[in-house]
């Protein structure tokens, strides 16, 4: 019986060991609520959409600072390259939806991508959730909860600055009385909206401009809320580490010192 327990130890420990997976399995199975078609869509059509995101984000940004597009061929294969993407998103989320086997929470949990499709605008947002379907950002557990935060707070900042400042540039750039006349004055409208200085030096006179200077408001908050909040989690779990750390050293301290010092019988 005694050399026995050696193998039920190491059989627990290994059981110890599996379980965090295992839970994350189970985790990742109750939060994906994809049909198996949809997630076997999605993970062929994952990588294509991001690159066809990226061409899209390329032409849309030299359509809106050419400052007089649609005059020559090259303005033309951009307008192409640009309506071929548009329409591959249309059928990817069109496909995703006739996949899903609960349709209605499908369009419920894609609200952004479907605000895109009426927005094209917006479109080079979504890049973002493209990134999350890539296994690394899609898991259930802390560190890719996290991961998948981080990158969307870092992310959105970016792109969201950049494509709020181009979309302003197009609304403003021949408005009579405007202020925001190129992409320098754009960007630098934009930074100071979304940290909250507004200098009131540069201001949208358009109406669709100033629908995306709230937008950039509205987002500028969530952004910050985002980041503020994965802060305090990876805070959190380093003080929970550490102290974790200090009560296993402290008892090995007390252990130790039980060994050398047995109680007297």
């Amino acid at each position: 019986m005694a050399e026995k327990k050696p193998e039920r130890t190491s059989a627990a420990k290994e059981a110890a060991k599996a379980a965090p997976e295992d839970s994350e399995t189970i985790l990742d199975t109750i939060m994906d609520v994809r049909s198996p078609r949809e997630i076997r869509w999605d993970n062929a059509t994952t990588w294509p959409m991001i690159v066809l995101s990226l061409v899209f984000l390329v032409a849309y940004s030299v359509m809106i600072l050419d400052d007089q597009p649609f005059r020559g061929t090259i303005d033309l294969f951009i307008l192409a390259i640009i309506t071929v993407t548009y329409i591959a998103f249309i059928v990817d989320f069109f496909v995703r939806m006739h996949l899903s086997e609960h349709r209605v929470r499908f369009v419920r949990n894609n609200l952004i991508d479907l605000f895109s499709l009426l927005v094209p605008l917006l479109r080079p947002l979504l890049l973002l959730e493209y990134l999350g379907r890539i296994r690394l950002f899609s898991g259930g557990s802390g560190s890719s909860l996290r991961a998948r935060i981080t990158i969307y707070a870092g992310g959105s900042a970016v792109l969201f600055i950049y494509v709020i400042a181009l979309a302003v540039l197009a609304c403003e750039r021949h408005a009579p009385g405007a202020t925001i006349v190129s992409f320098g004055d754009s960007l630098w409208w934009a930074m100071c909206t979304v940290s909250t200085v507004g200098y009131g030096d540069m201001v949208p006179v358009t109406i669709p401009g100033r629908i995306f200077a709230v937008m950039l408001m509205l987002g500028g908050v969530a952004i910050v809320g985002a980041a503020t909040a994965t802060i305090v989690s990876a805070m959190n779990e380093r003080v929970v580490v550490a102290r974790q750390r200090a009560v296993h050293y402290q008892r090995a301290v007390s252990n130790k010192q039980a060994k050398k010092n047995p109680p007297s019988a």
